[in-house]
């Protein structure tokens, strides 16, 4: 069961990553193996705790999946966390945390700690885990330095 934690320095304030992790709508503009995104369950707003159940439809290396989560979202703690509703995962536990610096910067932590019930599935994630993390962790930060520059 692959578990990563990463944690890297981006060059944009907190709040405007932290919002960028949040809107999950937008995940298929810039998150090349989601297809497709569908949001129910809302509640909340911006300016506060805000949830939703996420239902993503992924492509990846041959394999289509749809997925949903709860996602919960705490904007004062800069934190977000996702649990499994339900999916081709055993389990699913996701969270996103966002410390701000003083020259602008921000620490942007991310775990990640799944398994999925498919054999190979989850061998291929083992494998590849780190650079799947990786590269969800790129694909934010290139849209990032797209949208705030």
């Amino acid at each position: 069961m692959p578990r990563v934690s990463e944690q890297v320095l981006i060059p944009h304030p907190a709040e405007a990553l932290y919002e960028l992790v949040r809107d999950i709508r937008r995940y298929p503009e810039f998150i090349r193996w989601i297809t497709k995104i569908e949001v129910a369950e809302e509640q909340g707003d911006a300016d506060g705790p805000y949830t939703c159940l996420g239902t993503a439809s992924v492509h990846f290396k041959g394999f289509d999946e749809r997925f949903s989560t709860h996602v919960a979202a705490d904007p004062l703690a800069r934190k977000i966390d996702v649990k499994l509703a339900r999916g081709p995962f055993r389990h699913l536990r996701n969270r996103w945390q966002f410390d701000p610096r003083d020259d602008g910067k921000t620490r942007v932590h991310c775990f990640i700690d799944y398994e999925f019930k498919n054999p190979v599935l989850s061998l291929l994630a083992r494998t590849n885990s780190r650079l799947a993390v990786e590269k969800i962790i790129d694909a934010f930060r290139i849209e990032a330095d797209r949208r705030f520059v």
